[in-house]
Order: structure tokens, then sequence, then C-alpha cells
């Protein structure tokens, strides 16, 4: 006997629907990895906006809109602006981070000289001046990179002290080889920390306009002038101390005095 039309339809739309039902969940893997470009995206955006307006200026709304997506998937991925905010410096003082412990840790374990210290100091500047949006986040809390008042998280805390604890042994080095005047290694990385923020406000300030090399050779004689010992200081600036007196790789380019 023959299944009335009307049944075959009831039968296939029935089984449509148990197909959903017992419809197999996405596999892990691939939901995560989902999960994380999602959220790598939002950061991605949130960096942009954070550095435009502000933290407080800065709403929710403002970087699910710029993102593209909804406000419900965005606080699925982050519970609220500051958590948000949070996790964009994290990932990128990691990145900052690793790019000057590659050259501090090849440095010490060749014992090189100051050229090699202003080569790990380049590392790091020429990060921020890639990343201006990060730049610009850092200096809008005004104490941030060494100071506790900038309320840092434990992952935060422990990045500081990893990569205070590389540049205190460096000044420590640098001073038992005679070539930085003699300090309390702790108090040196800090002001390095501050006179590295104030030539990078200027540059903000300034509309960014000047070449990322220019900032480095800047902050590079400044390193010099303020550390090393007034005989290695001479050898390394111009007659008149305002700069460097010899040529530096600085990524692909070089610095030659003026």
């Amino acid at each position: 006997m023959a299944t009335p039309p009307k049944a075959v339809k009831k039968s296939r739309a029935k089984t449509r629907k148990n197909t959903s039902r017992g419809r197999p969940p996405q596999p892990a893997p691939l939901k995560a990895a989902k999960e994380a470009l999602t959220r790598q995206h939002i950061m991605d955006v949130a960096e942009s906006v954070f550095a435009e307006q502000g933290f407080a200026g800065a709403k929710m709304q403002d970087i699910a809109k710029a993102s593209g997506l909804s406000l419900t998937t965005l606080y699925q991925a982050f519970p609220g602006k500051e958590e948000l905010h949070r996790a964009v410096l994290i990932a990128r003082d990691q990145e900052m981070l690793q790019a000057a412990l590659a050259e501090g840790q090849a440095l010490l374990s060749t014992q090189g000289g100051v050229k090699e210290m202003l080569a790990v100091l380049a590392a790091q500047l020429r990060y921020l001046l890639e990343h201006p949006d990060y730049l610009r986040l850092q200096l809008q809390a005004g104490h941030a990179w060494y100071h506790s008042a900038s309320r840092p998280s434990s992952d935060e805390q422990q990045m500081w002290e990893r990569g205070l604890a590389i540049m205190e042994q460096v000044f420590r080095w640098g001073t038992d080889a005679g070539w930085f005047i003699p300090g309390t290694p702790a108090d040196q990385a800090r002001l390095l920390m501050a006179m590295q923020q104030a030539r990078l406000e200027n540059w903000v300030a300034d509309g960014m306009q000047e070449a990322h090399a220019s900032v480095i050779s800047r902050i590079q004689a400044d390193f010099v002038r303020q550390f090393c010992r007034p005989e290695v200081a001479r050898a390394f600036l111009s007659e008149d101390g305002a700069q460097l007196a010899m040529p530096y790789p600085v990524g692909d380019c070089q610095i030659h005095a003026g």
C-alpha cells in the first residue's frame, strides 16, 4: 500500500527535525580555534578604539560596532571593558617582552658591549613604534611600565618582574665590565623606562611623524649619556654629545651622525 503524500512530507519534516536535534556538536578544536580568532579580532579592534578614545571614553557598543559583531558576542568573549582592556595590554606586553628578551639573552650569552646593549634597546623601541596604538595605550596610563600605581594584574606583574630582572642583570653586568656608571640596577632600569616614556610621548604628541630610526637614535644617545662612564660615552657620542657618533643597526636601516 502506497504511503500518502502528506504522510511522506510529515515523515521527512520529522526526520529533518530529529536530525537537527541530533546534530553532533562542533569538534572542540575547531570551536576553540574559531573562538580564538574572534577574541583576537576583538582585541585588534579594541586596541584601536581604546587608543583613539581612551579607556574612559571607549564603550563596548563602539567596539562591537567597529568589529562587526553583536554586543552579545562581544560579552561572550569578554565579560567587561576592563577585562578586554587588560587582555589587549597583556597580549602586547608579552610580544614586546619576547622581542626584548631575544636580544637581551643573546647579549648576556655573548658578553657583548655597549653596542649590543643599544641593540637590545632598539628591539624594544622598534616594537613600540611599530605598534602605535599599543604605545598610546601605555602612555595614557601616565605611569605605565615601571610603577605599581598602574595596578597591574598578576600576569602583568610577572611580566614586568621578568623584564626588570633581565634589565637589572644587564646593568649589573655592564657596571662590572666597566661600561656603566655604578648605581642601583633596579633604579637604573626604572630611570631608563622613564626616559623612554618622555621621548615617546613627544613623538606621539608631534603626530608620530619622525622616522622610527631617528627616535631610536635619540633614545640610544640618552642611554649613553645617562648610564655610560664618561670615557665610554665619548667613544659613542658626537663631539658635542648630542647624538650618536657612529652608525648603528636599527632594523634594516643605518643611523649616522648628522
